[in-house]
């Protein structure tokens, strides 16, 4: 849509070959009478390269835009319709009818030409946007495994550093008891071999109770170890890791919590 008109070189090479300048010229033509384009024929290679300061050839120039001199592109324009209706007037009156049956015969097969270019270009197109879904599934596929997978990681760390965390308050709490109870019997002040063996006793309650809740809170740090191995085995599983490579042997238990 933003080509104003296209100006070629009317000394073009012919090249009558499957998909070669012929057909490359004849599809630039047809696409400019669908968009409306103007098509002027003029100059030569050599003078339309002058005209532009190259010294190249050039066949083909686009032109964008007709600022400044709009008068003079109508007069171009009026002047190339002119000149092409008196082309076909001409070329008409000296047709003969095995020219106008040889010009059916190459209409025809141009028209077939066309036909199977149109298809092969539509089947390019509708693969290539076929190609471009597909890709855009994927990349998006993957932002969701991806997403999932950290989401999964934050979780894990999460219960871990709760875990910890009641582990700590759970020793800080025995601490506390075990120094209130140590502090309570000194208060009392029985010199007796019964109060001592009544503390003994509580001590050795309270060292019990604190292995157990040792105990315990190792337990549940394996299992937290557990479940996050096996989370990052789902997630890595669901980014289509290769279970029979070296990378997917089972690390040792404490691992992760070393590497932690």
């Amino acid at each position: 849509g933003k080509v104003k008109c296209l100006i070629m070189a009317p000394n073009l090479e012919a090249s009558t070959a499957e998909g070669g300048l012929d057909d490359c010229v004849d599809d630039l033509i047809e696409t400019a009478r669908e968009c409306e384009v103007p098509v002027v024929f003029a100059l030569s290679r050599n003078r339309m390269g002058k005209a532009l300061g190259k010294n190249i050839r050039m066949s083909i120039v686009a032109l964008l835009s007709a600022e400044g001199v709009h008068q003079q592109f109508r007069e171009v324009l009026k002047i190339t319709d002119d000149l092409r209706r008196q082309w076909v007037l001409r070329h008409l009156s000296q047709v003969t009818s095995e020219d106008a049956e040889e010009a059916r015969k190459r209409a025809e097969e141009k028209a077939v030409r066309d036909a199977e270019r149109r298809i092969a270009k539509e089947k390019m197109e509708t693969e290539r946007r076929e190609e471009e879904e597909r890709k855009r599934l994927e990349a998006k596929a993957l932002k969701q495994e991806e997403k999932a997978r950290r989401a999964a990681e934050r979780q894990v760390q999460i219960e871990k550093r709760r875990a910890e965390k009641a582990q700590r308050l759970a020793e800080e709490q025995a601490k506390k008891e075990g120094a209130e109870g140590e502090g309570s019997l000194e208060k009392r002040g029985f010199p007796n071999q019964a109060a001592k063996e009544e503390r003994d006793k509580k001590n050795k309650e309270m060292e019990k109770k604190m292995e157990e809740e040792r105990q315990r809170m190792l337990e549940e740090r394996r299992r937290l170890e557990e479940e996050m191995e096996r989370k990052q085995a789902e997630a890595l599983a669901a980014l289509g890791s290769d279970s029979d490579s070296d990378g997917s042997e089972d690390l040792p238990m404490g691992f992760n919590s070393a590497l932690f």
